[in-house]
């Protein structure tokens, strides 16, 4: 019988759709496996896909950044800062943040590829956002510049800023008194 290789699923071919699901195939061989393997098989799927951390990242970092890598990247390694700083394996201040990473480190973490890394790295660095300090080994020391991200960010909450300035200054006119030209 012919096997068909569905996406995702290098390690076990699936079943054809033309054998019959009883476990009878049109040569008289099993078609498909076990239904206690196939059980196990759903459940291994359902483990991988559902039993993984998910990774999430800050939509205005896509703005900031150029593409949803970099966000990824940054808003990876902004999360960690605080767990970071507390173990005393980074330093933070308003300016900067200063930490290490591997790119193993941040590939299981991510799914983010070296290269991918590499990439989002050279952008951050184009930014302004982030400086690579040195290596030791394969770990490399770097710089979030707080300051550079909190303009960029202010930059892009500008329009939003006005549109509320706009409203409160709106309804601080609708609630006034209004004395209607009398004298109170």
């Amino acid at each position: 019988m012919e096997e068909i290789m569905q996406p995702n699923s290098a390690s076990r071919p699936a079943r054809d759709a033309r054998a019959p699901r009883d476990g009878n195939s049109m040569s008289g061989a099993s078609a498909e496996l076990p239904p206690s393997d196939e059980a196990l098989w759903d459940e291994a799927r359902l483990l991988h896909w559902f039993g993984q951390e998910t990774i999430a990242f800050n939509r205005g970092y896509v703005d900031l950044t150029g593409n949803v890598l970099s966000a990824l990247w940054l808003s990876y390694v902004l999360d960690r800062l605080p767990a970071l700083v507390r173990a005393g394996r980074a330093t933070a201040d308003a300016d900067a943040y200063r930490f290490c990473m591997s790119g193993l480190e941040c590939e299981h973490a991510t799914g983010i590829t070296r290269a991918q890394q590499a990439t989002c790295r050279r952008q951050l660095v184009d930014a302004g956002l982030l400086s690579e300090d040195g290596t030791r080994g394969r770990t490399v020391s770097y710089t979030i510049h707080m300051g550079r991200l909190r303009e960029r960010m202010t930059a892009q909450a500008a329009p939003l800023h006005r549109a509320l300035v706009q409203a409160r200054a709106a309804e601080s006119a609708h609630r006034a008194p209004r004395t209607h030209g009398r004298a109170r």
